[in-house]
């Protein structure tokens, strides 16, 4: 009985093993079961680390990408913002050659050597008394030099204190500024002081003179030794009495606040040629 136990287990194995051989046989294109089941069981996981794989080298050539615009964005930047500069220095030193070149033009009646300078503040305290200037001793200022605008009208000139590097000027709207003047028609003789309000007066006319007229200019006249004579300083707008035995001259100043960005400072000793 034993023996015909094994013979019955050896042909049920041979039996077995011809059934998975048989099984395991391809059938055309048709893959096996095997194959089927580490197909099952292994294509997710491979298309999973495709996918990370190629998110991964996505994200990592992105970022090198990004790196290399973000770099080239920055050179641009810095190109844009150097040139921007070059630019405006350009510009700048354009204006300044016109500006120097007007008030050269401006100023060419007078035998003088000009200082052209830049205006950097104003009082403050009192807008219409006084302006710092860019230029100082060592750019050759000195009290009492005059200083116009780029059309050579006057501004003012140089007062106490003058520093290494800058300068301060007395405007003619200052109500303690007193300048030498003299009408353009009739040549009548005043001294010009300001309002401390942007405007100007004429003292000592006397009422019994007629010859003074709305209208009229004023120049410097130059007998008061700081201000050459011929400078044009203003234009009567007004004129009226009080109870005093002078006029009441009003006088609008030919310069202009908004446009002191540059102006010229000339000694005192300047003469006009006629």
């Amino acid at each position: 009985m034993k023996e015909k136990h094994k013979i019955v287990l050896l042909f049920s194995l041979v039996f077995f093993h011809l059934v998975l051989i048989s099984i395991q046989v391809p059938r055309g294109e048709r893959p096996t079961i095997l194959e089927k089941a580490v197909f099952a069981v292994f294509t997710p996981i491979g298309h999973g680390v495709v996918s990370i794989s190629q998110k991964i080298n996505s994200l990592w050539h992105r970022y090198f990408y990004l790196r290399h615009v973000q770099a080239q964005n920055q050179r641009l930047r810095e190109e844009l913002f150097s040139l921007r500069q070059e630019n405006l220095l350009l510009q700048r030193a354009l204006a300044e050659f016109r500006a120097a070149e007007e008030v050269q033009r401006s100023l060419a009646h007078l035998s003088l050597s000009v200082i052209v300078a830049s205006v950097i503040g104003v009082d403050s305290g009192q807008v219409y008394k006084s302006v710092i200037l860019n230029r100082g001793r060592l750019d050759g200022m000195k009290e009492d030099m005059v200083v116009l605008d780029r059309q050579g009208r006057l501004i003012g000139r140089v007062v106490e204190p003058v520093t290494q590097r800058q300068s301060r000027v007395q405007l003619i709207t200052d109500e303690d500024c007193g300048v030498g003047v003299l009408t353009e028609r009739h040549r009548v003789v005043g001294v010009l002081e300001g309002d401390s309000k942007g405007k100007c007066r004429i003292k000592y006319i006397l009422k019994t003179n007629r010859d003074v007229q709305v209208g009229e200019e004023v120049l410097t006249s130059g007998y008061d030794g700081i201000y050459p004579s011929g400078i044009p300083v203003g234009r009567i707008v007004a004129i009226s009495e009080d109870t005093s035995i002078f006029k009441k001259i009003e006088v609008e100043p030919y310069f202009d606040f908004s446009d002191l960005d540059r102006v010229a400072v000339v000694a005192p000793t300047v003469h006009r040629q006629e």
